[in-house]
């Protein structure tokens, strides 16, 4: 057995869940910190971010997602071209993206530059970092689409998904159960930060579940879209992993 990374940004912070060998839930304030701290022992560790930018136009993964989900479509952006997400003034990155950029796709952009310096800095990292989306990981599992995951019910149908790892299940639920009626000022895991929680944990189970290893074995996994284009920078496919 081995450890494996979800990681998901919650707004302040990346929220890390632990499964495998270990369970835990925890945070770090930057990419560097969650691999210095738990990547370097990982098998893999899923993130929830974009990996590799186009040169131009979008990213056939992300419209392979949005026809994935269906009527799920809208929680995943269409991620522009690396000129783009490279800008630093809005309204430039507006015009260079035809007049059309969505503030969540804009406010995402420091993130994405992010995980995308640091593949560049740490080339031993860039083997073992793949990109998911948690929904997409919900919806193969479920076979289907869920209830929205801010109501109790698509809340509680996800973790449900989760019982045949039964310790990271447990694990999951109870930090479920501790926040949902808050949380102490100093927890950097707050009520608001659940859906987060979830997220970075189905990321953590679709890499144990596909046992997911370094790229260099030539390992296969499920990916959309089945054959992705190359970024140049990276040198890394843009691909959005997916459970059996």
């Amino acid at each position: 057995m081995a450890t494996y990374l979800g990681v998901d940004w919650a707004g302040s912070c990346w929220l890390v869940v632990e499964a495998g060998d270990r369970q835990a839930v925890t945070t770090e304030p930057s990419f560097l910190n969650v691999w210095h701290e738990h990547g370097r022992d990982a098998a893999s560790i899923l993130v929830d971010i974009p990996i590799g930018l186009p040169e131009s136009g979008t990213r056939a993964c992300d419209e392979a997602a949005m026809d994935y989900l269906g009527p799920r479509r809208s929680t995943v952006f269409a991620i522009p071209s690396r000129a783009v997400v490279e800008t630093d003034d809005y309204d430039t990155a507006r015009e260079l993206n035809g007049d059309s950029l969505g503030s969540q796709s804009w406010w995402l952009f420091p993130r994405i530059r992010e995980v995308d310096v640091f593949l560049q800095e740490y080339e031993d990292a860039t083997d073992r970092v793949y990109e998911s989306h948690p929904e997409v990981c919900f919806a193969a599992l479920a076979d289907g689409s869920l209830p929205p995951k801010d109501t109790q019910a698509g809340r509680d149908e996800r973790l449900a998904l989760l019982d045949d790892e039964p310790a990271l299940h447990k694990c999951i639920d109870d930090v479920l159960t501790d926040r949902e009626d808050g949380a102490a000022w100093h927890d950097r895991i707050s009520s608001g930060k659940l859906d987060d929680v979830l997220d970075a944990a189905v990321l953590a189970y679709t890499a144990a579940q596909l046992d997911l290893g370094p790229r260099e074995s030539d390992q296969e996994y499920p990916r959309l879209p089945a054959s992705p284009n190359e970024d140049s920078e990276l040198g890394l496919p843009m691909e959005i992993v997916h459970p059996n």
